[in-house]
């Protein structure tokens, strides 16, 4: 999934440092003209890099209709990853809380148990893992 953002540098860490994920290194694109900063991040145990963030410092949010954790916009509506156990879930929102991220309660939703929470982006995520 390739996602912009108007500020790597804090994407970066949020997804890095909050959600543990890899981060790689800083690259510069010439795409349409125009360098752009991007990097890749690994979202978990695997040697495929998932998601691409790429830099756009003007870019701005087309979705005015968005409000939190609702369905209430047409589109994607949000990212899920997955986490091993609930000790990983109750971690996650630890450190959720300790940087001042509004996240959801967890809660049951089918066969795993899960949690929502915003980006430094606006964009809506979810930790999911197996019910024990």
């Amino acid at each position: 999934m390739a996602v912009v953002t108007t500020d790597l540098d804090a994407t970066l860490r949020f997804y890095g440092d909050v959600l543990g994920m890899d981060v790689g290194e800083f690259m510069n694109l010439d795409a349409r003209g125009g360098a752009a900063r991007h990097c890749f991040v690994r979202t978990g145990g695997t040697e495929s890099w998932g998601l691409h963030f790429f830099e756009a410092r003007d870019a701005r949010d087309t979705d005015d209709t968005r409000s939190g954790f609702g369905f209430d916009s047409v589109g994607p509506h949000h990212m899920a990853f997955g986490l091993p156990d609930e000790a990983a879930g109750i971690a996650l929102r630890q450190r959720l809380e300790q940087n001042g991220i509004e996240a959801t309660p967890i809660g049951d939703a089918g066969p795993v148990r899960n949690t929502l929470f915003l980006d430094n982006n606006g964009l809506l995520l979810e930790a999911a893992w197996p019910i024990a």
